[in-house]
């Protein structure tokens, strides 16, 4: 059972995802909206948490009201034009039976239980800001779907319907709004299948993924991605997480811990690459502290230089306290082969996010 280590208390995952909303927030939200981050302008509504472990539990049971609640507390601050609290809060219960009651085997077939479970939830998570049409293709809620839902395959059922209505919308916004006609048709076989390829490297890093909770299963897919486009660049796991995916729901000081404990990354030890990163203030900043006094001539590229010759271990100090990370040499190739799969269905994920769900919004 996992522990979250709070001082001299400790709270289980099982406590928090049996409390109510507001309980497996932990305090972590807004003071006037508990599901809410701090972080954000509370009419952005950005969950303060990754709720996809306690949306889980009711979608397991069929928990409309509870879908609906999570829904209402996500958009509190910001729920729409027109219409009393009940109003809305009623709407959104109608918006959670519509993804509860979804036959998502329609267009995506043998999936396991639990992929289809966790494709739900990721439909709510994605429902709090998004509508289920073809506009949604427009935003990056695919790429969060493709990350949240990456260990699960499925097999794609009436795709030449799909493509039709896909290149349908095109064609009549297109009539409409000039953006829309720079968008070219498709063909069904424009749709990649969503099956990650059968390779052991990719086998054994979706193996660690798949434990996760969505949002942190998403940050992980971030943080992957970035690492491997320049693998001599540490990063901290808090800089990786994009908007997209903290908008969906995240504490990154907790997806960050569970990133770490997987394996998949490890501690940085590319000084150069960490000092890439740096400004020309940070680092004349750095060697003063150290005594050095280097020349206003310099370059960033020498600075960095005479950084790294004449203080290597109070740099090698600063770089384990600042929690920076690499990839773990061991899941290079496999994080490659994850990055090339995700963008490969990124485009079947829209068209069936748009057309495909069957969730009236």
């Amino acid at each position: 059972m996992q522990t979250l280590d709070l001082g001299d208390s400790a709270i289980t995952l099982a406590d928090r995802v049996a409390a109510d909303l507001p309980g497996f927030a932990d305090g972590l939200g807004h003071p006037d909206f508990p599901c809410l981050s701090r972080a954000h302008n509370p009419s952005s509504c950005v969950p303060c948490a990754d709720f996809s472990p306690w949306l889980r539990e009711r979608v397991r049971r069929g928990d409309v009201d509870a879908a609906g609640e999570y829904l209402w507390r996500v958009r509190q601050a910001n729920p729409g034009v027109g219409g009393s609290e009940e109003d809305f809060r009623r709407r959104y219960r109608e918006l959670a039976g519509s993804m509860m009651e979804a036959q998502l085997g329609t267009h995506l077939r043998g999936g396991s239980e639990e992929a289809y479970l966790d494709l739900r939830v990721a439909l709510i998570l994605l429902a709090a800001h998004e509508g289920f049409s073809g506009f949604i293709m427009t935003g990056e809620a695919a790429d969060f779907l493709a990350a949240a839902v990456c260990p699960h395959a499925f097999t794609l059922a009436g795709t030449e319907r799909l493509v039709d209505l896909r290149n349908a919308f095109v064609q009549r916004m297109a009539s409409e709004m000039s953006y829309w006609s720079t968008w070219p048709p498709l063909a069904p076989d424009a749709l990649l299948p969503i099956v990650p390829p059968d390779h052991p490297d990719l086998t054994a890093l979706l193996a660690l993924m798949r434990p996760l909770p969505l949002g942190a299963r998403a940050h992980a897919a971030d943080v992957l991605r970035h690492l491997v486009a320049d693998p001599s660049v540490p990063r901290t796991l808090a800089s990786l997480s994009r908007y997209e995916t903290r908008k969906r729901g995240l504490d990154v000081a907790e997806s960050a811990r569970l990133i770490m404990d997987t394996g998949m990354v490890v501690p940085g030890t590319e000084l150069k690459g960490w000092l890439s990163g740096w400004t020309r203030r940070d680092l004349l900043g750095f060697l003063a502290h150290c005594g050095v006094r280097p020349r206003n001539s310099w370059s960033k590229e020498r600075l960095a230089e005479v950084a790294e010759a004449q203080c290597a271990d109070l740099l090698r100090q600063r770089m384990r306290e600042s929690g920076v990370v690499e990839l773990n040499p061991a899941h290079i190739h496999g994080a490659r082969l994850l990055r090339e799969y995700l963008d490969g269905v990124k485009e079947t994920w829209r068209v069936w996010l748009g057309f495909g769900t069957g969730v009236s919004s």
